[in-house]
This record gives C-alpha cells, sequence and structure tokens, in this order.
C-alpha cells in the first residue's frame, strides 16, 4: 500500500486537510456509539448475573450496584453522541476532548469489575477477566481512529483486574496479571499503529479527492479558456482581415490603375505592389497564428480527396522558382513520379509543407542552389506507398546545437534583435505537426556553412488512374473556404478544396467573365473600404453591381424585384440583421412563393472551418474569406454565373 511519508507533517501543514482529517475521525469514533452502549449495558447485566449466582446472591447490593453504573455509563455514552449529531462544529477539537473524558468515565466503571470478586474465587476472576478483555477489544477497534479515547478506556478497564490478580502473590496470580498487564501493553500499541494507518488513509483519500476535483475544476478551467481563446482568435482574424483586405484590395486597384511608365508613375506603382506584399506576409502571419492555436487544441483538420501529386508539386514549385530566381538562386527538381500520380491526401496541406520547405531554404541561401528531390518507398501498409522529399540547400546551415529546436514554436536560430532573417518561427512548427497528421514525420540535418536538409516523407494511399478517368486535376473554386492554415495569398485554383466541396472548375479561371458580362451581383457590405474593393473588382469582371448596407436592405431589394439579381454577396457581420439571417429569411420566403434559390455567396472576414458550416446550415452557397483577390472572385462567378445573362 502506499502511504504518506508523514501525514501528521502534511496535515499541520495544511488546515484544510487538517479540518477533513479530524472531521472523519471523530465522525469514525462517534458512528458505533449506540451499538457499543447497548452491548456495554446487556454484558454488565450479563456478568452481573454471573457473579451473582456464582457467589449465591451475596453480596448483591455491591453487583447491582456496579451494573447500574454500567447502565448509566452506556446512557452517557448515548447522550454525549446524540450532543455530537446536534452540534454544527463536528470538526471542533473540544469533542474529541469531550469523548476521551466520558470514554475514561465508562472504562473506569467497568474496570470495578476486577474489584467486585474475591481474590481467591478463580472461576469468578476468569469470568470477570475475560468478559473485561472482550469489553477492551471491542474498544480498540471501535475506537481505533484516535489513540487517546483507547488509553482512556481501556487502561483504566484492565488496570484495576491486573493488579487484583498480582495481589495473590502465587504463580497463578503473578502469570495472569503479567499477562493481562502485557495484553494491554499490546491493545495500545496497535491501538497507535491503527490510529496512524488510518491517519494515512484519510490523508490519501482527501488529498486524492482534492487533486481529482482540482482536475476537474483546472478541466472546466481549461475549456472555458479554449473557448475564450478560440472566440478572441475568431474575433481577431475578423477584425484583422476586415482593415487587411481593403488595404490589399485598394493596393491592387492601385496598381493596376497606375500605367508602368518611367518616372513618379513608376515609382508610385512599385509602392503600391510594396503595400501589397506586406499585407500579404502580414495575412501570413496571421495564419500561421491560427494554425498553431489549432493544432494547441487538438483541432488540426485534414481533408483527404484525390490529388493528382505530381502536377500539385510542379505547379508549386514553379511559382517558387520565380522567388528563387529573384534571389539569384538556381532552384533543382527531381521528381521521380508518374504522370500523372493519383493518390488520396490532403493537397493544401502538402503545398504549405512544400511552401514552407522551400521558402524557407529560399530565404536562408543567399549563394547557390535549391535542390529538390521526391521519390518512393514501399510503406508498411498494402495499399500505401511512401513519399519521401528531400530539399537542400547550400546556404549558411545550423549549429548543431540548434538543429534538436528548429521545430519547436517561435524558435529562432539567430534570436537577437539584429538578425538578418525575419518570421515568427511557427512554420517548421506547423509543417512538422501537418506532416505527423498524414502519419509522417519532417526531419532535419545541418552543417553549419554547407547547407541544411530537410526532408518529409509521408505513407499515402495510391489511388488506381483508372478510378480517375475524366478528372482533372483538383483545384478549389474561390467560394471554398480555404483553411486559415492554407496560405490565402495563394491564388484560386492553385490549391485543393480542403473542404471536401466538389469542384467542376477547370485549373486555370480567366480573369474576364465574357458569359456573364450582363449578370447583376447585388453587394451586402456595410464597410465602405471595403465596398469599394469590391465594387470595384466587380466592376473590373464586367458586371453591374448594387450595393446595400445590411442584410434588411439585400431582403428588400431581392423582394421588391424578384430575380432582379443573378447572385448574391453577402457579409455576415453587418449592423441590424447579419448576413446568416437574411439568408435564412430569404430562403424562407423563396420557399414560400415557390422559386429558385438564388446564389448567396459569404464575402466575410470570419475564416474559420466553423464559419463555413454555419454559412452552409443558414442556406449559402459558398463561403469566400477575406482577403481575397480578384482571381479569386472570378472563381465564385465563374462557378454560379456561368449561365447567367
Amino acid at each position: 500500500m502506499l502511504l504518506a511519508p508523514d501525514p501528521a507533517r502534511a496535515v499541520l501543514d495544511d488546515p484544510e486537510l487538517d479540518r477533513l482529517i479530524r472531521a472523519e475521525r471523530l465522525r469514525m469514533l462517534f458512528s458505533p456509539t449506540l451499538q457499543v452502549a447497548v452491548v456495554s449495558a446487556f454484558s454488565a447485566m450479563a456478568l452481573g448475573l454471573v457473579i451473582g449466582a456464582q457467589q449465591q446472591w451475596q453480596h448483591m447490593e455491591r453487583t447491582l450496584g456496579w451494573v447500574i453504573l454500567c447502565v448509566l455509563g452506556s446512557l452517557l455514552r448515548w447522550g454525549h453522541w446524540q450532543a455530537y449529531l446536534r452540534a454544527a462544529d463536528r470538526a471542533s477539537p473540544r469533542w474529541l476532548d469531550s469523548l476521551s473524558q466520558v470514554c475514561l468515565v465508562h472504562g473506569a466503571i467497568w474496570g470495578l469489575a476486577g474489584l467486585l470478586v474475591p481474590v481467591d474465587d478463580m472461576v469468578t476472576n476468569a469470568a470477570v477477566v475475560a468478559t473485561l478483555v472482550g469489553a477492551a477489544s471491542v474498544s480498540t477497534f471501535t475506537l481505533q481512529a484516535h489513540f487517546r479515547p483507547n488509553l482512556a478506556t481501556n487502561l483504566p478497564m484492565l488496570l484495576p483486574a491486573s493488579v487484583m490478580l498480582l495481589t495473590r502473590q502465587d504463580a497463578l496470580g503473578l502469570f495472569a496479571g503479567l499477562g493481562l498487564a502485557t495484553l494491554t501493553g499490546v491493545m495500545l500499541f496497535e491501538s497507535r499503529r491503527a490510529e496512524r494507518r488510518i491517519t494515512e488513509l484519510l490523508w490519501l483519500r482527501f488529498l486524492t479527492d482534492r487533486i481529482a476535483r482540482e482536475r476537474s475544476e483546472a478541466l472546466q478551467l481549461a475549456r472555458r479558456h479554449s473557448a475564450v481563446k478560440d472566440q478572441f482568435l475568431a474575433t481577431m482574424s475578423h477584425e484583422m482581415r476586415t482593415p487587411l483586405h481593403g488595404i490589399l484590395g485598394l493596393a491592387r486597384l492601385l496598381r493596376d490603375r497606375l500605367p508602368p511608365r518611367p518616372g513618379l508613375l513608376q515609382e508610385a506603382r512599385h509602392q503600391a505592389e510594396l503595400i501589397e506584399h506586406t499585407g500579404e506576409h502580414l495575412l501570413e502571419i496571421i495564419n500561421d497564428v491560427l494554425d498553431y492555436s489549432r493544432i494547441e487544441a487538438g483541432k488540426l483538420h485534414m481533408d483527404a480527396q484525390a490529388v493528382d501529386l505530381h502536377h500539385l508539386l510542379s505547379e508549386s514549385l514553379e511559382v517558387l522558382r520565380v522567388n528563387a530566381q529573384d534571389k539569384g538562386l538556381s532552384l533543382q527538381v527531381d521528381l521521380r513520379l508518374p504522370r500523372p500520380c493519383w493518390v488520396w491526401a490532403d493537397g493544401g496541406r502538402i503545398r504549405q509543407i512544400l511552401s514552407n520547405l522551400v521558402g524557407n531554404a529560399i530565404k536562408f541561401t543567399e549563394v547557390g542552389e535549391v535542390r529538390v528531390k521526391l521519390h518512393t518507398e514501399a510503406a508498411r501498409d498494402p495499399g500505401r506507398q511512401r513519399f519521401v522529399l528531400t530539399v537542400s540547400d547550400t546556404g549558411e546551415g545550423i549549429p548543431a546545437d540548434q538543429v534538436p529546436l528548429v521545430f519547436e514554436a517561435f524558435h529562432q536560430v539567430d534570436g537577437s534583435f539584429g538578425r538578418k532573417h525575419k518570421g515568427t518561427g511557427l512554420g517548421l512548427t506547423i509543417a512538422r505537426e501537418m506532416a505527423r497528421a498524414m502519419d509522417g514525420d519532417i526531419r532535419c540535418q545541418s552543417v553549419l556553412g554547407r547547407g541544411s536538409e530537410f526532408t518529409f516523407f509521408a505513407d499515402l494511399q495510391t489511388t488506381p488512374p483508372a478510378a480517375q478517368s475524366g478528372l482533372q486535376p483538383l483545384n478549389p473554386p474561390a467560394d471554398m473556404a480555404l483553411p486559415a492554415s492554407a496560405s490565402t495569398d495563394t491564388p484560386a485554383g492553385e490549391g485543393p478544396d480542403s473542404l471536401g466541396w466538389p469542384s467542376t472548375l477547370p485549373p486555370h479561371v480567366a480573369t474576364t467573365l465574357p458569359v456573364s458580362v450582363n449578370a447583376r451581383v447585388l453587394l451586402a457590405e456595410d464597410n465602405a473600404v471595403n465596398a469599394l474593393v469590391a465594387e470595384a473588382t466587380l466592376s473590373n469582371l464586367g458586371l453591374q453591381v448594387t450595393r446595400v448596407e445590411d442584410g434588411q436592405q439585400a431582403l428588400a431589394a431581392l423582394r421588391r424585384q424578384p430575380r432582379a439579381f443573378d447572385l448574391v454577396l453577402m457579409d455576415l457581420q453587418m449592423p441590424g440583421m447579419d448576413g446568416l439571417e437574411a439568408t435564412r429569411q430569404l430562403r424562407l420566403w423563396e420557399r414560400e412563393h415557390g422559386l429558385e434559390p438564388l446564389p448567396v455567396v459569404a464575402l466575410t472576414a470570419n475564416a474559420q472551418p466553423s464559419d463555413r458550416d454555419r454559412c452552409l446550415a443558414a442556406g449559402m452557397n459558398g463561403h469566400l474569406p477575406k482577403p481575397f483577390k480578384q482571381e479569386d472572385l472570378a472563381d465564385v462567378m465563374q462557378r454560379f454565373l456561368l449561365n447567367a445573362g
């Protein structure tokens, strides 16, 4: 049994545990009082009858008086127990003191039995001693929760009989007296041991109860904190994405409208591009923080679907090749994969891992090249194949003592204020967690001054080519809500549909929509800057735009002229009636009037996966998170306005 090292010390150091243990020990001392009082009274009567019969009913007054005293002692114990039950402060130390006094009186009364019988009457003395030993045993057992009441009962109960036997001054009396005295010592010793064991067990019991209670409270607190954190992240994501959408949108509009002429116009165009790139970098940081929060909460979402891995990697590497060339580096690619190479995986996560590893290699390499190799190996599970992607560079490398730390959150090899390379330190952490979610991992090898090598591997389920007949590489419609972890500065059509919605778009979507040039779009947006960006973008796509500022105005416009619009872009958070409620009422009104549902797409800064579910539940057809590019909006138009006009 596991025992506390020093429960007495622990109790003294913890007043709350001290109170609980004291209260429980008192309860254990008082709980058998009724049974003890009844047995004591009847045992005294029975012993009185035995003594009277053995002595031919001589000196009955003395025996009867002793029996009456024993009955009164039992009544005293019972009355004391009733007072304890009525008391409000049952944990008070005064109850132990009073119980010890009552037990002393009761034990002393029983001890008088040893003086009732003449010393030479060994038969009657044997009956008395046997009864006293039985009574002492019962007391030792029922009062084992504390030594003091036990001592107060047993010592005055057995000591007179022991002294009486020793007064015989013969071998029998000496043996019986010393034996009874030894038995008294053994009982008191065992009583002390029992008290310690009970204290230890009670200490462990209440400590375990406290730990369980604190664990439950901590779990509830953690859940509340998690809910608050999730709400905080959702709110901050929305509040940051909303102005960021306006900044990026206006920067893109300004860049597109400034002609690339030498002089001030060229300088202004360049400055607009810098604003756009800075905003996109800020968006990447926001996405990393949201991804990391999901990983911490164990909510990292993986959505597998059929993906042409060769096409996905080749397309992603072409974008990264431009970044390498801008820095004067060579990007060497060796993909030993069949064309096509269909696998069942979350393509968006694979793209993110690749972009992170290659992007880091380009960032930390000043001269030389970055090499990307991919080959396959046999996997343990049948129907799966291990894909091993290696990204190596000729950069500055990582010190040996820093290599085990590169995957830690917020860790920077150079964490000084004057460090050359900026970043949050979350990219590799997120990439490794995504790899592990695919039953894979990422490993790092590096030599300082010679470069680094990162290896990503995952066992992916292969899909027979015959099952993919007629399918194009899976790319998401822009109205699909990409996870916040996916880099939202990636143009639509370059990432898979990680939400599992059906994709019917071709790999490339034009930025103009000749088939729907006469289409009419109702824009419900309360933010003036974001409305300006959306209106300008829709106008660039050749669409007719009508803007309203809240859900109530949107409903009024749609009910006033049924089928006056071909599509609704609905913001979620608007004053008065929000976009979700407006959509619900629109769907109800359409059902009541027997109208075909009008396509409604959420145009919102709420980019959490749960937001997409809320939009679907409200009756919306799609979800386009802010900030978005013109290409993203073009995807939406292509999908829903293909037959409009």
